[in-house]
């Protein structure tokens, strides 16, 4: 496969094309995904399947995960599909409004793959960028991608620090931010403590991406197999419980962060009467995905908003239960929470 970054730039342009289809066909989203990944790992000249790009970066308030594992999450077609849509609407928004525009992506792995289909659908003058990775053998093959693919007329700055302690720099102050560094339910990565950190240093007119999300108590019914009872339409979300958003982070009519330094949220507590254990099955908490506007991750339309089951519903004797619930930030990030006083994480 040897080419110029010209036609390597052509060929994503066409092979990324499907992601921009307003009508998903399966067939062509997963074909064209694995093509999309061919070229970058071809680009890379880089086998990410060894010691050191399996290995994850702990750290205090979470990990960020090897650069193996950071490429595979290209597989999950249709998060790339619906992030891509919602970075290119979010992008095309802001430059209705300005000449120029800069875009922060904090946690790129080792393709950036979330912004490399956008790139080139802008030219250069348009748009500049920080390219934010905290691994440095990620960080090694990114600039080799980068290079490879034909970049450098681009207005990239590439930074190898930590998104959670990074200070963006005053003169350059991000229209659009971009982190997709998180699980299902908001554990073990910094998805949180990323945002906290960016979020404190920009003001509320600053786009992020995902917008929203959110963490729900909710419940299925009983189906005949797995696949329907998982099902997004057998699916109900109750009780709101963590939710990390510019809402969340900025009081109405108030242009300054109300985020602290100490890194604590506070406890909520619900109350799941005896009439919703009538009708359900499973206790589950459920993940919501807000990428931008109406752009949206349904529950258990991807691995990061897979369910995650807490309870058969017999276990309660369809008793009324009170959760408390707490999101916490430690070198496992979760939400950890009791059910009648009882730990359950």
């Amino acid at each position: 496969m040897k080419s110029t970054g010209m036609n390597y730039k052509e060929k994503i342009l066409k092979v990324t094309a499907t992601y921009f289809d307003d009508k998903i066909q399966y067939d062509k989203l997963f074909k064209a995904t694995q093509e999309f990944k061919s070229i970058l790992e071809f680009l890379s000249e880089q086998d990410l399947n060894i010691e050191k790009g399996r290995v994850d970066m702990e750290s205090e308030n979470g990990k960020a995960i090897g650069a193996y594992w950071a490429g595979l999450c290209l597989d999950d077609v249709i998060r790339t599909r619906q992030f891509i849509r919602g970075i290119d609407r979010a992008v095309q928004e802001q430059l209705k409004e300005k000449k120029k525009i800069h875009i922060l992506y904090a946690g790129t792995g080792p393709f950036a793959t979330l912004i490399m289909p956008i790139i080139f659908k802008y030219a250069p003058e348009q748009i500049s960028y920080t390219f934010l990775e905290i691994n440095p053998f990620t960080f090694e093959v990114l600039q080799k991608v980068a290079s490879k693919i034909g970049l450098d007329q681009y207005h990239i700055t590439f930074v190898n620090d930590n998104a959670t302690t990074y200070q963006i720099n005053t003169s350059k102050q991000p229209d659009v931010i971009i982190s997709e560094t998180m699980q299902n339910s908001l554990i073990k990565e910094q998805q949180v403590p990323i945002y906290m950190n960016l979020m404190k240093q920009v003001g509320p007119e600053t786009v992020f991406i995902p917008e929203k999300i959110a963490l729900h108590f909710g419940f299925n019914k009983k189906a005949e197999s797995i696949e329907e009872q998982f099902a997004t339409s057998n699916i109900y979300p109750s009780v709101n419980v963590f939710e990390v958003s510019k809402k969340s982070f900025y009081p109405s009519n108030n242009t300054e962060c109300n985020i602290n330094n100490s890194e604590v949220f506070s406890e909520q507590q619900c109350t799941i009467t005896k009439e919703d254990w009538q009708i359900y099955d499973c206790l589950l908490l459920l993940t919501e995905i807000v990428i931008y506007k109406d752009i949206l991750l349904p529950y258990n339309a991807s691995g990061l908003t897979t369910p995650m089951l807490i309870e058969k519903v017999d276990a309660f004797r369809k008793n009324p239960i009170q959760i408390t619930s707490q999101y916490k930030i430690s070198a496992q990030p979760q939400l950890e929470y009791s059910i009648d006083n009882i730990k359950y994480n």
